[in-house]
């Protein structure tokens, strides 16, 4: 299982889920729900430009 696999996985178990799993960042780190919340969306997005991309292109940043 590749590694993009794995994270749109995992990505779609947080769907629907982000204010819950911002809540629980903020709890334990110093960032507000907003900004945690904003960097899920944020990953979500990336992963979602990513699956589009060749995964496996070694010329990719």
């Amino acid at each position: 299982m590749g590694l993009m696999h794995k994270l749109r996985r995992l990505l779609g178990l947080v769907e629907g889920h982000e204010d819950k799993i911002a809540k629980q960042v903020s709890k334990r780190t110093s960032v507000s729900e907003e900004k945690a919340k904003r960097g899920i969306e944020k990953v979500q997005e990336r992963v979602g430009e990513d699956s589009n991309n060749d995964v496996g292109d070694p010329n990719r940043s």
